[in-house]
């Protein structure tokens, strides 16, 4: 009786370790082989977001023979995250978010975004013709939005640049949000629920792109110049299929498929450059002015 149950425990044996082994695997790779997730912080609303990335998840498809497939993040600081448990295998990092994600030193740049031809752009921050308000003293006492706590343009910068003006942040305006992109600070200055708003210089365009009638904003102020989005891949990627992406990202231009990318951009991507970390250490020094070294 004993002899005729080695083969039952024998089965049952072999099952678990399979079934261990599937749940270990799972862990380590979360999305089908071949397909790979490229992440980006959530710049514009959910719909703007597809319209504008899955042409060039489209194009980079085409152009390193595997699937890409575009993940749009909950939140700035949810792409490095996902990037850190391996759910996602490229990123396209605003400039706090990937001097955040870079500490945690498992992602690794390979490229930087071009922006109508231009490597920088600035923070501005907007208000009403109507407000009032000529100069930044003139928002004491506001209410204020800014994008994400870890949005360059939408709060480091601005952040910055009160402190320079001898402000303190924290008590300076009445009221302060986050609405979680640039197209929703828009929205709740130009709906009045808050009187200006920190914003990039090119979401105006954008906006107004998108059929948004911004010609009741104005501009108070405008940020030095902060580098465009690094583009990174997570650690632990394969080295030649990292390189194949970062020449099909700097090669954009090259191709037809991805000249429609750019032609199609409300973003107005003109391309990508090779770039490395210290191109982002004036965003480093920005946050320690901000008085944000301590929560990065």
């Amino acid at each position: 009786m004993i002899q005729r149950r080695h083969p039952v425990w024998l089965g049952l044996v072999v099952l678990l370790a399979c079934l261990f082994a599937n749940s270990i695997y799972a862990q380590l790779v979360p999305h089908p082989i071949g397909e790979l997730k490229f992440g980006f912080t959530p710049v514009l609303s959910e719909p703007e977001m597809r319209t504008e990335f899955e042409p060039l998840m489209n194009y980079l498809s085409e152009a390193i023979g595997q699937k890409v497939t575009l993940y749009i993040a909950k939140d700035y600081g949810d792409l490095r995250t996902q990037m850190e448990n391996r759910s996602v295998d490229i990123g396209s990092f605003s400039p706090f978010a990937y001097v955040d994600a870079a500490r945690g030193g498992k992602i690794s740049i390979i490229a930087q975004s071009i922006i109508e031809g231009s490597a920088t752009y600035r923070g501005i921050v907007v208000t009403r013709k109507d407000s009032g308000l000529k100069s930044i003293a003139d928002l004491k006492g506001k209410r204020f939005a800014f994008v994400d706590p870890k949005s360059a343009s939408g709060y480091v910068y601005p952040r910055a640049m009160l402190v320079e003006k001898g402000i303190n942040p924290e008590t300076f305006f009445k009221e302060t949000i986050f609405a979680g992109s640039h197209d929703k600070v828009i929205a709740a200055v130009l709906e009045g629920r808050v009187d200006a708003g920190a914003i990039y210089d090119g979401a105006l365009g954008v906006a107004q792109r998108s059929g948004v009638s911004t010609e009741n904003l104005i501009t108070l102020a405008s940020s030095d110049p902060i580098p465009h989005d690094a583009i990174a891949v997570r650690i632990g990627l394969d080295e030649a299929l990292a390189k194949r992406i970062q020449l099909a990202l700097i090669n954009l231009d090259k191709s037809e498929g991805g000249r429609r990318v750019i032609t199609n951009s409300k973003k107005k991507l003109t391309g990508h450059v090779i770039a490395e970390d210290s191109v982002f250490d004036v965003v480093r020094r920005t946050v320690k002015i901000a008085g944000m070294s301590n929560r990065e």
